[in-house]
């Protein structure tokens, strides 16, 4: 033993734990309006906390038309007021544009504006209208409105009219195979799909739920989603997806497409219709998502609540007919009930005002499964949110020496973070178990150590009943007093 002299300190471990749960981000991908911000955020996640960053990398919060990203951030940040999202914007002016020619543009009091969205305003060649006669870049000062179009003031007020070309971005471009991505062969670099595992890496957060609104009635697109978002960074992290039936068919098709399409997954969510406000078209996986958000903000990143029966913030629901014309929908509580049998949710008028309806996964439908976490929304994404929070609070735990101290620490630190959850009425109850039977002693001299865990979420009242009876005994009070 070493001779000391003299008093000293040292700190020890104690073992004892907090237990923590990551940020959870929306995760959206499609196409953003990257020509009214930032022109290098394509196929790369950029985690957005705010207006001013929706700004800096998108150009804001207004939707633009045909931009699938656009309408997230201005459902999260302007009629939900939630938020983080993250982008993946797989729109590239490189492969989704076309250049297009100006002919005599009004210019008046000095400003012209061209009434279409996606211009890119770097590629902008003006000219004075009916002349070669160029106009310098430095000569104007460019703008976009709330829909998307450009604006360009002039310094010379005697101009009447511009001509020339614009190269505009054109989202209808964008294939399923450009959102399931690739990483390419000699650089590595990802791509669409691929880029999910890089979103813990790059900002420490997990996924509230995956949605590509516009896109995920493609078969493949859809189930190469669900798998990726269920099986985050080799299925370290899990995370459910929103779905959405295309817009075109008709409540009575509904379900028999979703058959037809094998849309039927334990953590794939699948909603019927599509959401009015004003003159904006928007997916019910839009709204879902965002409420999804809200309500893990409500319940302190605990998602312990269904989004059946919350505000839906639109003012109708409709499809898409033959013609192409919006028409309303209208489901009363009986039609939407077929469809939450069947594993679709929608969303309907009550007396509280026009709500999302139904409590179920999409693979609950008759002869489908039963299993419990396997049909519930709210149980589904409450044992991935326990998977998850085990998984981040205990990744330090791995390579140390595992003592039977250590093993029964790690016990009772779980033990302590469900009782809390059962206070606060987010769980009914939880346990774990630290057990020989699931630990014989090949597979501890092997170094894998298992821990028995099990809990009960608070259920959703999904079915309420009043008997309500009439009774002559208290006829007697006319007696009485």
């Amino acid at each position: 033993m070493e001779f000391r002299h003299g008093l000293r300190t040292n700190e020890i471990e104690s073992g004892e734990k907090t237990y923590l749960s990551a940020k959870t981000p929306l995760v959206v991908l499609g196409a953003a309006p990257i020509n009214m911000g930032d022109m290098s955020c394509i196929n790369q996640p950029i985690l957005i906390q705010n207006i001013t960053e929706a700004t800096k990398y998108f150009g804001g919060v207004n939707k633009i038309e045909g931009f699938n990203i656009s309408e997230v951030l201005y459902s999260a940040f302007q009629l939900f007021g939630v938020g983080p999202v993250l982008c993946i914007n797989v729109l590239d002016p490189k492969k989704h544009s076309a250049v297009e020619v100006l002919t005599e543009v009004i210019v008046k009091n000095g400003m012209a504006k061209i009434e279409k969205v996606g211009i890119i305003p770097s590629e902008l060649i003006l000219k004075k209208g009916g002349t070669e006669e160029s106009i310098e870049a430095s000569t104007y000062e460019i703008s976009f409105d709330s829909n998307g179009y450009l604006e360009i003031y002039f310094e010379d007020l005697t101009l009447t009219s511009i001509d020339g070309s614009i190269k505009v971005l054109n989202p209808t471009l964008i294939t399923s195979q450009d959102i399931i991505g690739k990483v390419d062969i000699n650089t590595l670099k990802k791509e669409g799909l691929e880029l999910i595992d890089e979103i813990f890496t790059k900002y420490s957060v997990i996924p509230c739920a995956g949605i590509a609104p516009g896109y995920t009635h493609d078969n493949e697109l859809r189930t190469i989603m669900n798998t990726k978002f269920q099986s985050i960074n080799s299925g370290k992290w899990k995370s459910v997806i929103i779905a959405d039936i295309p817009e075109t068919i008709k409540y009575g098709e509904a379900i028999k497409w979703k058959k037809d399409n094998n849309a039927i997954d334990p953590e794939q969510l699948l909603y019927y219709g599509m959401g009015v406000l004003g003159n904006n078209i928007l997916h019910l996986s839009t709204l879902v998502a965002c409420e999804l958000l809200r309500g893990n903000m409500e319940n302190d990143g605990v998602p312990c609540d269904s989004p059946s029966n919350k505000n839906a913030k639109i003012s109708k629901v409709v499809y898409k007919d033959e013609d192409g014309n919006y028409q309303d929908l209208n489901l009363d509580e009986k039609q939407a009930e077929l469809l939450n049998e069947n594993g679709i949710n929608t969303a309907i008028q009550t007396p509280g005002g026009l709500v999302f309806w139904g409590n179920r996964t999409s693979a609950f439908q008759p002869g489908g499964t039963t299993e419990k976490k396997d049909i519930w929304i709210h149980s589904k994404r409450m044992i991935q949110f326990i998977c998850n929070t085990i998984g981040i609070n205990n990744q330090n735990e791995v390579d140390k020496k595992m003592t039977k101290t250590r093993a029964i620490a790690i016990r009772d630190n779980l033990n302590q973070w469900l009782a809390g959850l059962k206070s606060q009425e987010k769980i009914l109850g939880g346990r774990v178990e630290f057990r020989a039977i699931d630990n014989p002693g090949e597979n501890i001299a092997g170094g894998k150590f298992v821990w028995y865990i099990v809990h009960g979420d608070v259920p959703i009242g999904e079915n309420l009943e009043f008997n309500v009876k009439n009774s002559s005994e208290f006829a007697i009070e006319i007696y009485e007093g």
